[in-house]
């Protein structure tokens, strides 16, 4: 499955780095994009494995907006 989530106040690296970190702890999460230019991320996963909501709730408790 491929989600795409629109995060409004992701500004460098930075910021990145800190969510990859939050994502890459996911069970299921097979591959993941970030790009500061489009301010979103792309995340291929196993549904079965992760519940996708739980891996939007980590990205807004890291104070991301997630548009």
């Amino acid at each position: 499955m491929k989600s795409v989530y629109k995060i409004c106040n992701i500004k460098s690296y930075k910021d990145t780095k800190i969510i990859r970190e939050v994502i890459s702890n996911n069970f299921g999460i097979i591959a993941s994009e970030i790009s500061v230019t489009k301010k979103e991320i792309t995340l291929i996963y196993n549904e079965t494995c992760l519940n996708i909501q739980k891996v939007s709730n980590y990205i807004e408790d890291l104070v991301y907006i997630i548009v």
